[in-house]
């Protein structure tokens, strides 16, 4: 018999979400975002500093800096302050001339503010020392700075450094020769044969000892034939600034795992941690509720900020005929090839000239 009392049966609920579950994965992503903090300290330490000491290469180097101002700069050479307005307006009159009234008179766009991109760097070598003079062009003033490249101790020079040793079957003439016509058997189109990177060579790194036993790290480059190397037992004088920004431009893996494979390995997960950094915390900050409003507010702020500045600084690094990297030498013709041995200048044993500079001109400014 059917019953007219109404069904107060209570209806099956959805399954929430469970709160042990989702606790335990915030606190799986807390413990990560700490403990991996803590793991990679040393990586994060060696990135953040060298990074800011790239915009300050001289700070814990001894240099000495001296500043020209405009009128000292005109009485000492004739420099004048130049405008870019001015030097633009003048290649514009130069490129009609050339034209000769051919393809249309082009005209200098007064909406655009010219302006100068890049340093006016001039250098000299010293005696132990080396001197950067950094042009202000449009303010008409100038910075030398004088950068001591002695050792604080005489370096020892190996007796074979800088003499050529020809090895015809192992150099990289001997490789180019060989992979001539690798691309067209592959059925690869390219303007020339393959060429040898100009940005370097690979180098045959070994230990020798002479007669007296003396123990000798031994570079040979493959490209130019060149010995160098150093007393085993003897430390290269390099400043902390020059070491850890040596350490920060180490990229790449090599081809055997070592030291430096270790090192390029740290830096990608130095590089995947921050990312992790920057989603996990807002993960952390989404569960301060009281924090929330705040939050979004600054995250408003930081994201109109970076996009802002950001697409800035790529349109200036846009601005000219960029173009699409191709790789290791980007096209550029090889660098010449070490004459043989016999036609060297300097047999072995000879004590090679100094060298000019001792570090990248690009980290000297």
């Amino acid at each position: 018999m059917s019953s007219d009392l109404p069904d107060t049966s209570t209806p099956p609920e959805r399954p929430a979400r469970s709160p042990k579950r989702y606790a335990l994965v915030m606190k799986l992503v807390r413990r990560t975002h700490m403990y991996l903090g803590l793991l990679l300290f040393p990586w994060l330490l060696v990135f953040g500093i060298s990074g800011m000491l790239f915009n300050h290469p001289n700070l814990g180097e001894d240099v000495k800096v001296r500043e020209l101002s405009s009128e000292q700069l005109r009485s000492l050479t004739g420099l004048e302050p130049v405008q870019a307005g001015e030097i633009a307006r003048e290649v514009v009159a130069r490129l009609n001339a050339q034209n000769n009234g051919q393809g249309g008179a082009y005209q200098l766009d007064p909406g655009f503010e010219s302006s100068f991109s890049g340093f006016t760097v001039l250098l000299a070598p010293g005696e132990g020392e080396n001197h950067i003079f950094i042009v202000d062009l449009k303010d008409g003033t100038a910075t030398l700075s004088t950068r001591n490249t002695g050792a604080s101790k005489p370096q020892e020079t190996a007796p074979f450094a800088g003499a050529t040793v020809s090895l015809p079957n192992h150099s990289m003439a001997a490789i180019e020769s060989k992979v001539a016509q690798l691309l067209p058997k592959l059925d690869v189109q390219a303007k020339t044969p393959l060429r040898a990177s100009p940005r370097g060579a690979p180098e045959v790194r070994f230990r020798m000892t002479d007669a007296q036993q003396r123990a000798w790290n031994v570079t040979y480059n493959l490209g130019s034939g060149r010995l160098d190397g150093r007393p085993t037992e003897a430390t290269p004088e390099i400043s902390a600034n020059e070491l850890l920004t040596k350490l920060h431009k180490t990229h790449h893996y090599p081809l055997d795992v070592g030291f430096t494979w270790v090192w390029a390995l740290f830096a990608d997960i130095t590089g995947l941690m921050i990312v992790f950094w920057a989603v996990s915390g807002l993960f952390m900050w989404w569960q301060m509720k009281p924090t929330r409003v705040i939050g979004v507010g600054a995250i408003s702020l930081a994201v109109g900020l970076g996009l802002f500045f950001i697409g800035g600084t790529i349109a200036e690094l846009h601005f000219g005929n960029v173009q699409k990297r191709t790789g290791p030498g980007d096209g550029q013709p090889p660098p010449a090839q070490a004459k043989p041995a016999a036609a060297a200048a300097r047999p072995v044993g000879a004590v090679p000239a100094p060298e000019v500079m001792t570090r990248s001109e690009s980290d000297d400014h």
